[in-house]
C-alpha cells in the first residue's frame, strides 16, 4: 500500500514536468507561427512599396529625386495595408525606412534616407555598400537603387518566459530603379 502511494507521487511530478515542457513548446510554436506570418506580410508589402518607388518615375516625368511627401504617402499606404491584413495592428509598433542610392552625371553617389513610423530601423548593410548592384541604363546613366525596410514590434511571448527579447520582425527589399 505504501509503495503505490509513492508511485502516484512520482507520476504527479513527471506529469507536471511533461505539462510544463508541453506548455513551453506550445508557447514557442505559437510565437514562431505569429512571427512567420507577419514576416510574410512584411516581405510582400516591402516588395510592393519598392516597386511603387521604382515605377513612380514613369508617372513623374523622370523626376528621380525622392521627396519626404512621397515617403509619407507610401508610409500611409503601407500602414493601411497592414491594418487590413493584421487585425491587431498597432501603428505605435510600426517602423519604415526608405533609402535611395542615386548617382549624378559624374557617377558620384549620394544616399537619401527617410523614416516613417515610431520604431527605429538600423539596416544590417549600409546603403552605399550596395553600389555594386547599380546598372548602366540605356540612357547612359547609373540606375537608382531603392531599399525599403519595414519593421513591426510584436508581442514577446516566448522571450518573456526565458528572459530574452524576440519581438522585432523586419523585412527589407532592394530594387533597381528605371
Amino acid at each position: 500500500m505504501h509503495l503505490s502511494f509513492k508511485q502516484g507521487g512520482n507520476f504527479t511530478v513527471e506529469f507536471a514536468i511533461v505539462g510544463v515542457m508541453f506548455s513551453l513548446i506550445l508557447v514557442f510554436s505559437t510565437d514562431v507561427i505569429i512571427k512567420l506570418s507577419l514576416k510574410g506580410k512584411l516581405d510582400r508589402l516591402s516588395y510592393s512599396v519598392a516597386n511603387i518607388l521604382r515605377e513612380r518615375t514613369q508617372f513623374q516625368y523622370e523626376n528621380y529625386v525622392l521627396a519626404n511627401k512621397e515617403v509619407e504617402i507610401l508610409n500611409r499606404i503601407a500602414k493601411s495595408s497592414m491594418r487590413r491584413t493584421s487585425h491587431n495592428f498597432d501603428g505605435k509598433r510600426w517602423g519604415l525606412s526608405i533609402e535611395a542610392l542615386q548617382f549624378n552625371a559624374q557617377n558620384e553617389m549620394s544616399v537619401s534616407s527617410f523614416r516613417g513610423g515610431n520604431q527605429s530601423i538600423t539596416p544590417y548593410v549600409a546603403m552605399n555598400e550596395l553600389a555594386n548592384l547599380a546598372v548602366q541604363t540605356s540612357w547612359g546613366r547609373k540606375a537608382t537603387i531603392y531599399r525599403v525596410t519595414m519593421m513591426y514590434k510584436t508581442d514577446n511571448w516566448f522571450g518573456e518566459l526565458i528572459g530574452e527579447e524576440f519581438n522585432r520582425v523586419s523585412s527589407s527589399s532592394v530594387i533597381i530603379g528605371r
